[in-house]
């Protein structure tokens, strides 16, 4: 099986999709889907049920919350339009640089979908954004009903699994409304995930990630390449290295400055941590070296314990200011460090309350937390942007509309509203131009 490559879950997941559109294609056939409610749309199965609307309606009836809940989404996704925009534009600029060039990155990176983006673990993934969806269409709907606005029906969306959630408002009295509130209703969704984002981050960071301490300062040992002089020194894996040639090592920076003072092919003593038995050991190692620059290696896989990472606004100074800190909590994934699991969790120790829930059961709780952070925060930020359709373009258009009309009061309505036809589909094309200039401009 593994000699398939990994090509193989690609195609066992294609195989599932088809069997499943056959299947729903067959009852679309038999004219079972229609009187349930459920309609077909390619693999998309869409279950519509009047289910959930007294919810909503008992949710919206401290109407003067939901509004002042609504200009502070319109803020805040105007905030997150901007931001996002700009950081498609900074990586567009990145593209034709030797290290992107050397690794471009996938088009399978492109689609929040777990089991398919390699970044998104199949369970957290689909647990992250089925409560991502449902609470940002439930908000969606509450500020509908807030604004007297009629919910036709809510629901549900499968692809095989569940993959998200709807709440229809009435078309034509949500278009009847004025600008203001009918920003508010489309602000509300991206809001509640980026909100619901800060509170994920906030409480992965604090609450979970600050019980979390590495078992000893140093570099970790994940593995060993393949002609590996630590190794041949009897070196074992998940162990922490604490000296190299007398220099004490209690960060990732101490260890590759230590290794610049010594040359290749040297034997040089190490010492290392063993966290099973709480002993520290010596090994004479013979280093190796690499062929493209020449500088002596251990042969091993190493890892920074630090657990900055997970709380990088700790340290400010690391990452370079709060810019970097943001983006390199949001980058834990692509860096291999989130999900925290086998083999990095032998590294670290639970201390302090926390220290009593069994470990399997506190890595559970904290990856959840963080994929919930991390599926909030793509979602609402993706649904920011000034691309229709958008939440964030509906908004852009309406804000559009609004500055046409103060500027140029003259057009005649269709003027008007060819003029913002016109700019929501450029900017949608500028932002679909970005993203695809990821995928296309390291690889021309």
């Amino acid at each position: 099986m593994a000699d398939l490559g990994p090509y193989f879950w690609y195609l066992i997941t294609l195989v599932i999709v088809v069997a499943w559109t056959l299947v729903f294609v067959y009852f679309q056939h038999r004219k079972l889907l229609e009187p349930r409610n459920i309609t077909l749309a390619g693999p998309i199965v869409m279950w519509k049920t009047g289910r959930g609307r007294a919810l909503i309606d008992r949710l919206a009836r401290r109407k003067k919350f939901w509004q002042r809940f609504g200009d502070l989404s319109i803020l805040l996704v105007a905030a997150a339009m901007i931001a996002t925009t700009v950081l498609l534009v900074w990586e567009a600029t990145l593209v034709t640089s030797e290290a992107v060039r050397a690794n471009p990155p996938s088009p399978d990176l492109l689609l929040g979908i777990p089991g398919v983006n390699p970044l998104i673990p199949v369970g957290y993934g689909i647990f992250g954004l089925a409560v991502a969806i449902v609470l940002h269409e439930f908000c969606h709907g509450i500020l509908a009903r807030a604004a007297n606005v009629k919910v036709q029906s809510v629901g549900a969306i499968f692809l095989v699994v569940p993959i998200g959630a709807f709440v229809e408002p009435d078309e034509a009295e949500m278009r009847a409304l004025p600008p203001r509130q009918r920003a508010r209703l489309y602000a509300a969704g991206p809001a509640t995930n980026l909100l619901l984002a800060l509170l994920f981050g906030f409480l992965f960071s604090t609450m979970m990630m600050s019980a979390v301490t590495p078992v000893h300062a140093g570099v970790g040992i994940v593995g060993f390449t393949t002609e590996s002089g630590a190794s041949n020194a009897s070196m074992q894996a998940y162990t922490v290295i604490t000296n190299v040639n007398g220099t004490p090592v209690n960060s990732f920076t101490d260890f590759t400055n230590a290794l610049a003072n010594v040359h290749p092919n040297e034997t040089v003593p190490v010492e290392a941590y063993d966290p099973t038995t709480g002993a520290y050991s010596w090994y004479n190692v013979t280093l190796g070296y690499d062929a493209t620059t020449g500088r002596p290696l251990l042969g091993i896989y190493a890892l920074d314990v630090s657990t900055d990472y997970y709380h990088p606004f700790t340290n400010l100074d690391k990452f370079g200011g709060v810019p970097g800190a943001v983006l390199s909590f949001i980058a834990l994934p692509f860096s291999g460090r989130a999900p925290v699991q086998s083999p990095e969790i032998q590294f670290y120790q639970v201390s302090g309350p926390l220290g009593a829930i069994p470990q399997p059961l506190f890595w559970l709780l904290a990856n959840t937390m963080y994929w919930l952070f991390w599926l909030n925060a793509m979602l609402g930020a993706t649904n920011a942007l000034p691309a229709v359709p958008l939440d964030g373009g509906y908004l852009f258009r309406d804000g559009i509309t609004a500055l046409v009309t103060r500027f140029r009061g003259g057009l005649q309505p269709e003027q008007r509203d060819r003029v913002v036809r016109q700019v929501s589909y450029l900017f949608a094309l500028f932002v679909l131009a970005l993203i695809l200039w990821q995928m296309i401009g390291p690889r021309l």
